[in-house]
C-alpha cells in the first residue's frame, strides 16, 4: 500500500537583521534573530507507481520543475538514501510567494523531514539540518523551527526558547509587490557595524522577555534601507502598523512583508485597522515553538 504524508511548513520572520560585509563566495556575513510563526504551507507527499519526482502547486507563480527547492530537497534525500524516486509532492501555498518569509526554504525543509518519516530513516534533526544546508541558508533553521540567532551566511545557528506566552504576529504584504532577495543584497551598502553590534546583542533578551517597549527602540533590519527606498508602499504599511505605538514593526528579510509583534489580539487588531484602504494582504498569526 502506497503511503501519504501531510505536513505543515511554517513561515519565518527576522526579528532583527544585521548585514555585515560581503564574503569571497558572494554571500554576506549576517546576524539575525529568526522566529517561526503559525502561518504555514501544507505539503502532501505521496508515494507513486511512476518513476520520478512530480511537483504540483496551487499557486501559478511557483515553479514545479527541478528549479523548485522542494524538488532539489527530494532529489538530495533520495540520492543520499539510495532510494529510487517515485513520488508526487503537492504544495498548497498559504505563505505568500517572494515575500521574505522563507516560503521556498520551509517547503524544502518539510520535504526532508517528511521523507525521513515516510521511508522510516533514523535521521536526527542535526542530520536533516546538515542535509538542508546543501539546499539553502534558511533550510536548517526551519527544519528545527522556534527561535534562533543565525550567523555566518545564516548556517551558524544557536537556538533559544521563544517568548512565552506567544506573541501575536500581524503580517502585512502589499498587493502586487515582489522583492528579489538577490537584488536587495546586491544593492545594500554596510553601515556602522560597531554600533550595530552593541544594539544587536541586546535584541534577543528584550525579545524573549516580551519587552516590546525596549525592543521597539532596538530592532532594525539593514535591508530596509534598500527595499523601503525602492518600494514606498512597503514603507507606508510599516508606518501605518507602527502608528498605534503598541507593537514592534519591522520588514521581514528583504521584504516586501512587514510584520508587527503585539502582546495580545486587541492591540494587534487595533493596528490592523490602520491599514484600511491600502491594497494589502493581512495575516494574523502567532510565534511558534520548535518542531523537535
Amino acid at each position: 500500500m502506497k503511503k501519504t504524508l501531510i505536513l505543515q511548513a511554517p513561515a519565518k520572520i527576522n526579528v532583527g537583521l544585521w548585514v555585515k560585509s560581503k564574503r569571497p563566495d558572494g554571500y554576506h556575513d549576517l546576524a539575525s534573530i529568526m522566529q517561526t510563526i503559525s502561518l504555514a504551507d501544507i505539503i502532501t507527499i505521496n508515494e507513486s507507481t511512476e518513476h520520478g519526482i512530480r511537483i504540483t502547486c496551487d499557486h501559478p507563480l511557483v515553479p514545479t520543475d527541478s528549479t523548485n527547492l522542494v524538488h532539489r530537497a527530494a532529489t538530495l534525500f533520495l540520492d543520499q538514501m539510495s532510494i529510487v524516486p517515485a513520488l508526487t509532492i503537492h504544495i498548497e501555498k498559504k505563505i505568500p510567494v517572494a515575500a521574505g518569509l522563507a516560503g521556498g526554504s520551509t517547503d524544502a525543509a518539510a520535504v526532508l523531514t517528511g521523507l525521513a518519516r515516510l521511508y522510516d530513516k533514523s535521521l536526527s534533526p542535526a542530520d536533516l539540518m546538515k542535509m538542508g544546508s546543501l539546499i539553502g541558508s534558511d533550510v536548517p533553521f526551519v527544519i528545527h523551527g522556534g527561535l534562533a540567532v543565525a550567523e555566518g551566511r545564516g548556517e551558524k545557528l544557536s537556538f533559544h526558547e521563544p517568548p512565552r506566552p506567544p506573541l501575536v504576529v500581524v503580517i502585512a504584504i502589499p498587493s502586487g509587490v515582489g522583492v528579489s532577495t538577490k537584488w536587495a543584497y546586491e544593492n545594500y551598502h554596510p553601515g556602522n557595524n560597531e554600533a550595530k553590534e552593541r544594539t544587536f546583542n541586546m535584541l534577543l533578551d528584550a525579545y524573549r522577555a516580551r519587552n516590546l517597549d525596549v525592543l521597539r527602540k532596538l530592532v532594525f533590519n539593514d535591508l530596509e534601507s534598500v527595499t523601503l527606498h525602492r518600494y514606498p508602499e512597503v514603507l507606508r504599511i510599516k508606518e501605518r502598523l507602527a502608528a498605534t505605538e503598541e507593537g514592534v514593526v519591522l520588514m521581514s528579510g528583504s521584504g516586501p512583508s512587514v510584520f508587527g509583534l503585539f502582546a495580545d489580539k486587541r492591540s494587534a487588531m487595533k493596528a490592523v485597522r490602520t491599514l484600511d484602504g491600502l491594497p494589502v494582504d493581512v495575516f494574523i498569526e502567532h510565534t511558534a515553538k520548535k518542531h523537535f
